[in-house]
């Protein structure tokens, strides 16, 4: 994995991974009190978490706005109803980020976390952008997210990875060409009509706008361009019209690396664990620079392992990218310090992860978008000389063909058009905005959002500390400021709550998990789980990437079977006894592994309708204060539901 190999295969994103139901009366309740509309709402066709009252539309709108006869494109939506006694008849729509990002394909796995604190007062509208997800034609480029896969532990040379990354954006390119895509008709301005032709079509006389990083984007072109059915406007990691992507990427990425080390620095526990943990990063950097090390990278879908090196510069990506998720900043110091005594494991391991995001995206749509309305206004020389002032950065940011420099080759070949002098004017506008910025933002600083600010009369910005990449799905913070902005924009919301948004625990001693009660029908369990903790699908609850907890029932399963299919997928063999631990009618057999930046621990014990399963998995620091805090109690509260 050498820094132009990273490079090549993550695109720079810009976006950021079962809720509480109700009854069939309540949620006929709230159906009757949505408006009527022109389009047929039915059954979502994926799974909508238990619990959730979704439906899903489709509505066809001009492909390309200035010839009516060019056809139609498709685009797929959801409306999730809230469960709000009396919820406003203004609805909240959600605009995700990349661009092309899909909103309905992360119901499954991230409703929870992105969008069920928009619903707690009013309804929820999904919609997949043009080009992307579910709607219709998709510009997805499986040709591109294959070969990224494909390529890791791949031995081949930079240059020959580089032509395999070009070719295969050529290949998709070509398919969509022979489709009859148009990718002048992919961009925020025809996204924008989009979203006020659903809205006239849903029948609501007004809605409100939450962007999330490029959907702020989005969000500021339909407040240019459509601003009257627009009642207010969230705008999280925000993302300027005026600003110039590209050319400010190194210094902001570099900007949050610093912030990192000086918010390590400036809290005792971090400091004293992790002393000069700036002056580590930059010497580790140097030192695979000169001499990469071998790092076993996971396939984040099959689990498969591959073996590959780890240089500098794709150590300075590994840390870009790390750095958009809040829930992994108190991992980092511990991350970066085991690496720099030769543990990688870790690194491997959340590689593979950020990798696979690629699934998520329309590589196409991504490029059309940013080829039309971002690289007209730049220049590869302004590119060019930004990487150089930020040394620490610059190999990362020079190479590859969706960042930097690269961009500018594939766009000659794109075809996209050019967005008009409009697009790249900073936005002026009285709907009243709320904007909420994190200062570890690696893409979108902060001073992205008191730029955006100076054009907007009516607007309020909050600043959120130790906060990455969208404050909304991380801090509980910004959803109560939120829901206030929302319930009342002319009224300047209370943020007193930011002065108690405290350092997350960078070590150990510093850990306090609240375990809270749950009950699953439908698993047939009832224990405790970690309060703050999101749950990613039934039975399974997630902080982080690297910190999870597992409780489940697996029917006809042996703990023979079990532990061998785990030490399989863990590619280490069967995991070895590490005690036994009798609760009430059950006996536990405890079983514990250290692999790859991960301490596993397994609880399983045979009850009458399966194996019961309890596994957590977190980092070897935290293994013991999580085993007692978490995981034991975890399995002494769990019991099968009568």
């Amino acid at each position: 994995m050498t820094g132009r190999r990273a490079a090549l295969i993550v695109v720079p994103l810009l976006f950021l991974g079962a809720c509480a139901g109700s009854d069939g009366e309540d949620r006929s309740e709230a159906r009757e009190k949505a408006p009527a509309s022109s389009v047929d709402l039915d059954e979502c066709d994926f799974d909508v978490p238990a619990g959730v009252d979704m439906e899903c539309g489709t509505l066809e709108v001009p492909a390309d706005r200035d010839d009516p006869d060019a056809g139609e494109i498709e685009l797929a939506f959801g409306i999730v109803r809230s469960q709000a006694d009396d919820p406003a008849e203004d609805p909240v729509v959600y605009l995700s980020g990349g661009p092309g990002q899909s909103t309905l394909e992360l119901v499954p796995q991230g409703f929870a976390q992105l969008y069920e604190p928009l619903t707690a007062d009013r309804d929820l509208v999904l919609l997949d952008q043009r080009g992307t997800g579910l709607s219709e034609p998709s510009l997805a480029c499986d040709e591109y997210t294959d070969w990224a896969l494909d390529s890791m532990g791949s031995d081949l040379p930079d240059e020959e990875l580089e032509i395999q990354a070009l070719d295969a954006l050529e290949e998709c390119r070509e398919r969509l060409v022979d489709d009859g895509v148009e990718f002048d008709d992919y961009n925020s301005a025809a996204s924008a009509a989009d979203l006020e032709d659903l809205r006239v079509a849903l029948e609501y006389d007004e809605w409100n706008l939450y962007g999330i990083s490029y959907g702020t984007r989005l969000a500021q072109q339909a407040m240019r361009d459509h601003p009257d059915g627009i009642r207010s406007v969230v705008l999280d990691s925000a993302y300027p019209a005026d600003a110039d992507l590209y050319a400010e990427m190194p210094g902001n990425a570099e900007r949050a690396m610093q912030a990192l080390f000086t918010t390590c620095a400036e809290e005792p526990a971090c400091a004293a664990a992790y002393p000069d943990l700036g002056g580590t990063f930059t010497d580790l950097v140097a030192r695979l620079d000169a001499a990469p090390a071998p790092v076993t990278v996971v396939d984040a879908m099959s689990g498969e392992r591959f073996e590959d090196d780890l240089d500098g510069d794709a150590l300075v990506g590994f840390l870009f990218d790390s750095l958009y998720s809040t829930e992994l900043v108190p991992h980092l110091p511990e991350i970066i310090t085991a690496a720099a005594a030769g543990e990688y494991g870790s690194i491997g391991l959340l590689a593979g992860t950020q990798s696979a995001q690629l699934d998520l995206m329309a590589i196409g749509q991504q490029l059309a978008v940013q080829c039309n309305e971002e690289v007209p206004f730049s220049s590869r020389e302004d590119v060019t000389a930004a990487a150089a002032d930020h040394p620490l950065v610059e190999g990362y940011f020079t190479d590859g063909p969706t960042s930097g420099t690269g961009m500018f080759d594939v766009c000659d070949s794109w075809d996209a058009g050019e967005a008009s002098a409009e697009a790249d004017e900073p936005l002026t506008s009285d709907i009243p905005t709320l904007l909420l910025t994190g200062d570890l933002d690696p893409i979108t600083p902060p001073r992205w959002s008191e730029q955006i600010a100076e054009g907007l009369s009516d607007s309020v910005l909050v600043q959120f500390p130790f906060t990455g990449h969208g404050s909304l799905p991380s801090q509980p913070c910004a959803v109560s400021i939120t829901s206030a902005f929302l319930d009342d924009p002319a009224d300047e919301p209370a943020t007193d709550c930011v002065d108690d948004v405290g350092a997350p625990p960078f070590t150990p001693e510093g850990i306090t998990v609240e375990m809270t009660a749950f009950e699953d029908e439908d698993l047939g369990l009832a224990g405790v789980r970690p309060e703050r903790w999101i749950e990613a699908i039934p039975g399974a609850w997630q902080e982080s990437i690297l910190t999870s907890l597992i409780q489940q029932v697996v029917p006809g399963a042996t703990p023979e079977d079990l532990l061998e299919t785990v030490g399989e997928g863990l590619g280490t063999g069967a995991l070895q006894p590490a005690g036994e631990l009798p609760t009430g009618e059950l006996t536990w057999q405890l079983y514990r592994l250290d692999d790859l930046g991960q301490s596993v621990e397994l609880a399983l014990a045979e009850g009458p309708d399966g194996l019961l399963v309890v596994q957590l998995a977190t980092s070897p620091a935290r293994r013991d204060v999580h085993r007692e805090q978490i995981f034991l109690p975890a399995v002494e509260a769990l019991e099968l539901l009568p």
